[in-house]
């Protein structure tokens, strides 16, 4: 199971490397450095109005940069986990902040449909690949289950 599980962790750190990416651009973009998104589509499909409006901030530090963080974090976990598969520790570490990632993806989410009624396609990518590196850690942490 141990291989399986090592193709799973390749998945997050892909996951998570597309995610900063994405997160990244995100950032420069709200920062100023980008002018117009190229995924304003209109008015339903605008990442200027999701990612330069008054939500675009938490508690003054830029939603995308939490989102950097969030996937730095992951991929780093997720390659200290690739180098030691047996710490099952590192696992529920994947896995909470995967949750709490996926939490705030949905959240996020939740402003963007309700109070916006705009959705940036680029933050739709990223609350995918959340998601999806949150199902892969729990695949990980039952396969791990099964190893006891």
């Amino acid at each position: 199971m141990e291989g399986k599980d090592k193709h799973v962790l390749h998945l997050v750190m892909l996951l998570s490397a597309i995610g900063l990416s994405i997160s990244t651009y995100a950032f420069l973009h709200n920062r100023g450095f980008s002018s117009g998104s190229f995924c304003t589509i209109g008015d339903t499909f605008n990442c200027d109005v999701v990612n330069k409006g008054p939500y675009s901030v938490l508690f003054g530090i830029p939603v995308a940069g939490i989102g950097v963080l969030g996937y730095l974090f992951l991929l780093a976990a997720a390659a200290l986990k690739r180098r030691d598969m047996q710490d099952k520790n590192l696992t529920r570490i994947l896995l909470a902040a995967a949750a709490g990632g996926t939490a705030f993806a949905l959240y996020l989410s939740g402003i963007e449909a309700f109070v916006l009624k705009s959705w940036c396609l680029l933050c739709v990518t990223s609350q995918v690949s959340i998601l999806t590196i949150l199902i892969l850690c729990v695949i990980l942490l039952r396969h791990e289950g099964l190893r006891r």
